[in-house]
Formats: C-alpha cells, sequence, structure tokens
C-alpha cells in the first residue's frame, strides 16, 4: 500500500530539483547560488542527477547552460535517454519558476540529501553494531559518522575576519578568567614586489613547500600585509580558503602575527601581561578595518570556490585569494584512483577562475617526498606533487626553504629567527631568483632582509 505523505514527499522533492534545474537553465546569475550549495550527489532523481552534472560541466568549460546545450552534453556522452530524453529536458526548461524560488528549492533538495545520507549512516551502524564486539569502537565509530553530516554545510561559510576576532577574543577572555607604486597587490616584501610588481590580475601562484617549512604562515604573512595597504585609496579586499585549518586557530596565527606575541600563548590564553593586551587591542583595532574573508568549508570542491570567489567579487570586489591548499579541493564523485589527473584539472579550473574574475589567487601546494633524498634540498619544479601541469598552469611558483629545518643540531633548530630563502623558480611575466627572509617562528612573521 502506497503511504500518502511519502508520496508527497517525493512530489514535493522532484518538483523542487526540477525547479533548480529550470533556474539554472535560465538564469545565469543565480548559478553562484546553486553550486556553492549543492552537488550532483545531493540530487535523488538519477536523470536530474545526469541533468545537473552537464550543467556543472558545461560552466566549468565556460558554455553557455541551457536545454540545447545540455541535450547536447548527454548526447555526447551517450546518457541523453538516462536522462529522460530531449523532451523531458525541454520540459524542465518550460517550467516556470522565478529565482525568488531558488533558496526555498535547495533547501528542499539539500535537506533531503541530508537525510537520505543519514539513513545509510543508521544503516552502517546498526550493521557495525551486529558484527563488532568492541561496543566503545563502534560508538566511536557512531560519533564519526554522524558528526560528519551537516544541515548548515550548503550555507554560506564566509565570514568577515572582524567577526571571527570577536570570537577569538572572547575565547581568550574566557581563558584567562580561568586558572601604489605598484601594478598588482602588494606582498609587502620590497625584492619580491621589485620582482613581481605586485601579484598580478589573473595569475595563478603556487606556494609550495615541505611540511613545516612555514608556506601557510608566509601565505596570511601575504594576505595580512596586501589587506592593509591601500588600491585608490581603498584597502584590499582578500579570501582565504583555510581548507584545513579552521577559521579560529587562522585568525589567531593573524593575530599573532600583527600583536607579536606568542601563537602558543594566545592558544593557552593565560599568563597574558597587560602589556601583550594592550599590544592584543591594538592589533584587534588594525584588524577590524581590514577585509579579510575567511572560508574553512572542510572538503570544499572547485566550484564552490569557484561561486563563491564570484560573490566575494560581486560584492566586497575581492583583490586577492589565497587557497591553503591544493590537494585538500575535493572532488565529488571521485573515487581518488586518479588524483594526478584529477589535480591537473583543479590547477587549470584555479587558473581560469582568476582570469575570469580578474584576481591573482595565491594556492599553497605540497612537494613531492623525493626532495628529502637529495644532498641539496632546495625544491625545483619537478618536485611539485601530483602533477606537472600544476607547474604548466602556473604563471609563478614559488618555494620556501629553510636550510636549518634540515640541521639537527639543537641550538639551530631551537632559533627563534630562521633564516629563509622565498625562491621564485618561475615566473611567467617577470625574473626568476631568490628573496631573502628571516622567519619568526613565535609570531609565524617573516621579515624583508632587504629593509
Amino acid at each position: 500500500m502506497n503511504n500518502p505523505v511519502i508520496d508527497k514527499e517525493v512530489e514535493n522533492l522532484n518538483e523542487a530539483e526540477e525547479a533548480i534545474l529550470a533556474i539554472a537553465m535560465h538564469s545565469p546569475n543565480a548559478l553562484p547560488d546553486i553550486f556553492s550549495s549543492l552537488t550532483v550527489d545531493d540530487f535523488f532523481v538519477s536523470s536530474h542527477k545526469l541533468i545537473f552534472k552537464a550543467i556543472v560541466e558545461l560552466n566549468s568549460n565556460s558554455k553557455e547552460i541551457s536545454s540545447i546545450t545540455i541535450v547536447d552534453e548527454l548526447d555526447n556522452q551517450k546518457k541523453l535517454e538516462q536522462a529522460g530524453g530531449v523532451d523531458s529536458i525541454s520540459e524542465i526548461s518550460d517550467k516556470f519558476v522565478t529565482d525568488a524560488d531558488l533558496e526555498s528549492m535547495i533547501s528542499i533538495v539539500y535537506r533531503k540529501s541530508i537525510a537520505r545520507k543519514f539513513e545509510q549512516k543508521l544503516k552502517n551502524i546498526e550493521k557495525e553494531r551486529l558484527t563488532n564486539p568492541d561496543l566503545e569502537e563502534v560508538i566511536n565509530k557512531a560519533q564519526t559518522e554522524l558528526l560528519s553530516l551537516d544541515l548548515a554545510n550548503n550555507k554560506n561559510n564566509v565570514e568577515v575576519i572582524g567577526v571571527t576576532m570577536d570570537k577569538v577574543l572572547k575565547k581568550m577572555q574566557e581563558l584567562e578568567k580561568q586558572t601604489e607604486t605598484l601594478l598588482g597587490v602588494p606582498s609587502g616584501f620590497r625584492n619580491l614586489d621589485e620582482m613581481t610588481l605586485g601579484f598580478q590580475p589573473g595569475d595563478l601562484v603556487i606556494l609550495a613547500a615541505r611540511p613545516s617549512m612555514g608556506k601557510t604562515a608566509f601565505a596570511l604573512n601575504l594576505a595580512y600585509n596586501a589587506s592593509i595597504s591601500k588600491k585608490n585609496n581603498k584597502k584590499n579586499s582578500i579570501a582565504i580558503f583555510s581548507i584545513e585549518m579552521p577559521k579560529e586557530q587562522l585568525t589567531n596565527r593573524i593575530l599573532s602575527m600583527s600583536s607579536q606575541i606568542d601563537y602558543k600563548k594566545l592558544q593557552k590564553g593565560k599568563n597574558i601581561s597587560q602589556f601583550e593586551w594592550e599590544n592584543i587591542h591594538k592589533a584587534n583595532d588594525r584588524l577590524q578595518t581590514t577585509k579579510i574573508f575567511i572560508d574553512d568549508t572542510p572538503g570544499v570542491t572547485i566550484q564552490q570556490i569557484q561561486s563563491r570567489l564570484h560573490k566575494l567579487k560581486r560584492d566586497e570586489d575581492i583583490n586577492l585569494c589565497v587557497i591553503d591548499y591544493l590537494q585538500l579541493i575535493s572532488t565529488p564523485g571521485s573515487n581518488g584512483t586518479d588524483r594526478q589527473n584529477e589535480i591537473s584539472n583543479i590547477s587549470r579550473q584555479l587558473k581560469r577562475i582568476a582570469r575570469d574574475i580578474g584576481i591573482p589567487i595565491i594556492c599553497l601546494s605540497q612537494l613531492s617526498r623525493s626532495v628529502e633524498k637529495r644532498e641539496d634540498k632546495r625544491p625545483m619544479l619537478s618536485d611539485l606533487r601530483d602533477s606537472g601541469a600544476i607547474e604548466q598552469d602556473a604563471d609563478m611558483v614559488m618555494f620556501l626553504y629553510r636550510e636549518e629545518y634540515y640541521d639537527t643540531k639543537k641550538d639551530f633548530n631551537d632559533k627563534k629567527m630562521q633564516d629563509t630563502e622565498l625562491i621564485i623558480a618561475k615566473h611567467r611575466n617577470g625574473p626568476t631568483g631568490n628573496v631573502k627572509l628571516s622567519f619568526n617562528m613565535q609570531f609565524g612573521k617573516f621579515i624583508d632582509l632587504s629593509n
């Protein structure tokens, strides 16, 4: 016997999915909201999955999205009949819906997607309970499974740093109570700016290093320095996609750098002197006037990055984007067996996004372990991990190298200031060479030795 309640829910879901597809076909301005909220896997009806996937691919290739181009795309993939055929796609395209309906339709589709994932995870948990005698392990796995679900995941995770700063300061206070001369965006480092004339709109800049060399810290130095500089008497707006680190931790790092107070001390929130609190408040005042937008969505996709950057460009006129880091960008529907090709595609898309939006994108990247096997451990272009396409797509490739990192002598590794080389290994529109810096490990701050 059919359940009328379930039948009605399925009917509503089908209508919501069709409405979203129809809006995508007719309203280019709605695409950023759709792509930043939903993935192919969020659609329930199999034919709708195929249609939406075709829309995503057309958009990724900068092609027009319409019922005609969707039919052509699906026909080329030999999936047109699976998607319902020409008549079905035309019917969806002819539906009368407005952009005003979009938010509610997205909510219906996303919540139903979460509900399906929830049901599947409950089945997985029950299966684990029946086969695993270790109850504690079962409970831990169940918690991990359920915590991975997030009803708010399709919402915008971008937050201006001033809001995050308020949270960081509040948390620190709670813990204490318990026992234009440049053409592009300036880096804040004179020799680097002389070589680059600033980071140029449309450029993809790869910043790579081995783990613990300080690439996240250096990227934050670049973002902060850019944010306090002005273009046409207006401070630069910066977007940061922090895929690995929560925005509160990232903000703490920026606060440490700006206030010149030990990062570990800020983390603990204890034994902070009155003088240090004054420095913290001064740094907070400076940061409140900046426009650094941080998105810490775990597993963000290249489509979501593209959509959110388009919105930030439209709403905030951003001047620079930093992504930490390349290998953590997700590819929906991938099983990870051909990660090299996936990374190639992601780097290619990042270059296209930089050009389309007209901003420089600085993307951090890992280096392969091969660098550790050489006597001279200075990175080379061949050390870029996962794909040679990264080198090809990038307008500039920069490596961070600290010789002292490899020195086993304790007195070297305990030094608070460490000499650092910024190696410009590729520069499509300018010179290559080295920039000498000093890295203050306490504050995560890089000092320009040319000054």
